[in-house]
């Protein structure tokens, strides 16, 4: 862009209107001759706001819901939105911060149909409208998230040593940390390839009464960070009710931050479950740490669990 000096360009407009002279010159043919030669250049950048993507709704004691965050990294997080129609009538119900957020929980008033949208914000600036995701949301119980008491790494995957920094940590939720160095022995990024580490948890004593009629979902929550982004990271997840023996099949998120995010997966796991195989001896967590690179390491704050059911 060309920035001519003001007071020249106002002479010669004036010149050309009024048909007077510049200095002792005529009114000139042309305003170039008329124009300074100095010029300025500027260079000016314009951005949108994206909003985040793959949104997901999963009922249950509560609705959770998941996303794939905004690429842009200055946002401040997501203003969460919810209707009763779909398509219109969104209303805010809560916001999710950082901007590395990938999950949220909402508790609507009653039973029915929920319609959602999440918005990424920067102090009052607004993206558009992410994806609608629904749920059919009605009202349970749930036991709230349960901490593991036992851990102990899967000894035949990966390097064979799962998280072997301070593996206790990931049974709280207190910013200390259980670290995966090395995550794996080849760059494969599927969740049930034997070269990545994997780790299992148990020890949730989720107190569940007898009078439990149905159970009606699982949430599997962690607390997790990588040490770089490039390429993909994920966690990995599957249940077992039979103290190992035998696992469900597997859930995945994609880890998109070096701070700590919190990801939750949730469903019945392709499965019926009955309070035995809830107990604290039966049901266990593995978690699978895969990368696209095998020197990445994970930071893994906490997993907890929490059982959703019908009395």
């Amino acid at each position: 862009m060309r920035i001519r000096r003001p007071s020249v360009v106002a002479a010669a407009i004036l010149a050309l209107a009024t048909g007077a002279s510049l200095g002792s010159m005529a009114p000139p043919a042309t305003l170039a001759f008329l124009f300074d030669s100095a010029t300025a250049v500027a260079t000016f950048t314009t951005d949108g706001l994206d909003p985040p993507t793959s949104l997901s709704a999963t009922p249950g004691a509560t609705v959770a819901l998941a996303w794939t965050v905004t690429p842009d990294a200055y946002a401040t997080g997501y203003q969460v939105l919810r209707s009763t129609t779909s398509g219109s009538g969104y209303s805010q119900v809560g916001t999710a911060t950082p901007q590395s957020a990938t999950a949220y929980t909402d508790t609507p008033a009653g039973a029915g149909t929920y319609y959602y949208v999440l918005r990424s914000y920067y102090q009052n600036w607004t993206s558009v409208d992410s994806n609608e995701a629904s749920a059919a949301y009605a009202p349970g119980t749930g036991t709230g998230f349960k901490d593991c008491t036992s851990q102990a790494a899967e000894t035949a995957a990966g390097d064979n040593d799962g998280y072997e920094v301070s593996p206790g940590n990931a049974c709280a939720d207190d910013n200390a940390e259980a670290s995966d160095v090395d995550s794996g022995t080849n760059p494969a990024t599927s969740c049930t390839n034997s070269n990545k580490d994997k780790h299992r948890f148990w020890g949730y004593a989720f107190g569940l009464p007898g009078s439990v009629t149905a159970i009606t979902s699982i949430d599997v929550r962690a607390g997790i960070r990588v040490d770089a982004t490039s390429g993909t990271n994920r966690l990995c997840a599957r249940l077992s009710w039979d103290a190992g023996t035998t696992w469900t099949s597997t859930q995945q998120v994609d880890l998109t931050s070096t701070a700590e995010q919190t990801v939750t997966m949730t469903g019945l796991w392709g499965r019926g479950w009955t309070l035995s195989e809830l107990s604290t001896t039966n049901f266990r967590v593995q978690l699978v740490d895969v990368s696209g690179t095998s020197t990445r390491d994970f930071y893994l704050d906490y997993v907890a669990v929490q059982v959703n059911y019908t009395p």
